[in-house]
């Protein structure tokens, strides 16, 4: 039996550009929170006595420069050496291999494998092979081949790992990078791949073979909510994997809805609010909420107050800073409804009403959702759309549903605006 860790996409020196004005001290600590999370990656494997750590792409945030990242790294793998523990790396297309990487002496329990083909990596412990490990890095930023054909044949009577950075199959918010199927993967022999590029932790396969995404260690913005971390993974004497999660984020991103219904005044909403925040200020992590009101009542009306929002926004900020724990308020976003029966007023005949039957008949027609969908996605396809692109989102972020998403919204934007105008 033998135990090895798979992380991908630390994004060691992701910017987090955002916040840094607002907060210097929670700058300071999400600047910190992919060091502390390859941190909590080197501690697991001493702990768990690891015969190696595979890292599967975009391990550094940019691919030319990031000194303090590439040394950082480098001290992980010395830190392992001292425990005996390999560290095996490839890059992805954030840190693809490129001119204007740092050039740095490595400690020899490092192997980072290139983009052309080459031998598997065999891992011995206690003096006998266990694993083979065969991974390709990108070459280059926009990798549109299929690399998961290029890899070979593993040995015979190895535990065998595909190591590789590649979107797996229909893939949302992520671009299709290195694209591949879980078929391509059963198909070349090897017993575990591990997988890099998708930023949330999800098992593909079960086992023959295990096809794992590990997720990022640490989330990286107000959308990679909740726990991450990642995988440690058993190998039985039959070459049967167990894959089991682990925590490894310093900063936790969270979502925190709080319904308006029943709250009449702004004072109960405040309530509601601070007492969400005295809640994650006691997580003994650094907590970033983004509030969503939703529900129907009184409180809708903040929907088109801004300055209103911006206030308790604010309020809140101040309130953060006096709690137990570092806890920061990200922003708050209005997804209530108008405190009126929508399908009373839809059925009258009135501005309103008419407005209403508009909103509806377009929300359900298939056709102009895809129309929509398509005129949305273009500044991701256009020449200007890199920097989308960078961070993730492709034109496949804008689907039907979140087209339907936007248009509830704005219908009930409208119908807020026009009950308004007839008072």
């Amino acid at each position: 039996m033998f135990r090895f860790i798979h992380a991908s996409d630390l994004h060691l020196g992701a910017p987090f550009e955002g916040i840094r004005v607002e907060s210097p001290e929670i700058a300071a600590a999400l600047s910190r929170s992919t060091y502390e999370a390859l941190d909590a990656i080197v501690r697991m494997a001493l702990a768990e006595r690891a015969a190696f750590v595979l890292l599967a792409g975009d391990v550094c945030n940019r691919a030319d420069g990031n000194l303090r990242a590439h040394l950082a790294l480098r001290k992980a793998g010395r830190e392992l050496r001292d425990a005996g523990i390999m560290l095996l790396i490839v890059h992805g297309n954030h840190d693809y291999l490129a001119p204007g990487m740092p050039d740095l002496d490595w400690p020899d329990n490092c192997i980072v494998f290139g983009s052309e083909t080459t031998d598997p990596a065999v891992i011995s412990a206690g003096g006998s092979p266990i694993a083979s490990v065969f991974g390709l890095s990108y070459g280059r930023r926009d990798e549109t081949e299929n690399l998961a054909r290029r890899f070979p044949k593993p040995p015979d009577g190895l535990f065998s790992i595909g190591l590789l950075h590649t979107a797996c199959g229909p893939v949302s918010e992520h671009a299709a990078y290195a694209p591949c199927t879980v078929e391509d993967l059963v198909g070349r022999g090897y017993d575990y791949w591990a997988l890099g590029h998708i930023h949330r932790y999800g098992i593909l396969r079960q086992s023959a073979p295990t096809v794992a995404y590990s997720g990022n260690p640490q989330g990286l913005n107000p959308n990679e909510t909740g726990p991450r971390g990642c995988l440690l993974v058993t190998v039985d004497d039959r070459k049967s994997a167990t894959v089991e999660f682990r925590e490894t984020d310093a900063v936790r991103w969270h979502v925190a809805d709080v319904d308006i219904g029943g709250l009449a005044r702004e004072q109960e909403l405040l309530d509601a609010l601070e007492a969400r925040l005295d809640q994650a200020s006691r997580d003994g992590r650094t907590s970033l909420i983004r509030f969503r009101l939703v529900g129907r009542g009184p409180l809708h009306k903040l929907q088109a107050d801004s300055a209103a929002l911006a206030e308790i926004r604010e309020h809140l900020r101040d309130r953060c800073r006096s709690m137990s724990g570092p806890v920061w308020t990200e922003s708050i976003h209005v997804r209530t409804e108008p405190d009126l029966d929508l399908e009373a007023r839809r059925a009258a005949d009135d501005l309103l009403g008419d407005f209403l039957r508009i909103a509806d008949e377009l929300r359900g027609s298939d056709e102009r959702i895809a129309e929509l969908a398509e005129m949305l996605s273009q500044p991701f396809t256009s020449s200007t759309g890199q920097a989308l692109r960078d961070v993730g989102l492709t034109s496949k972020w804008v689907t039907p549903e979140r087209v339907r998403e936007w248009l509830t919204q704005a219908e009930w934007m409208g119908a807020d605006r026009l009950v308004r105008a007839e008072e």
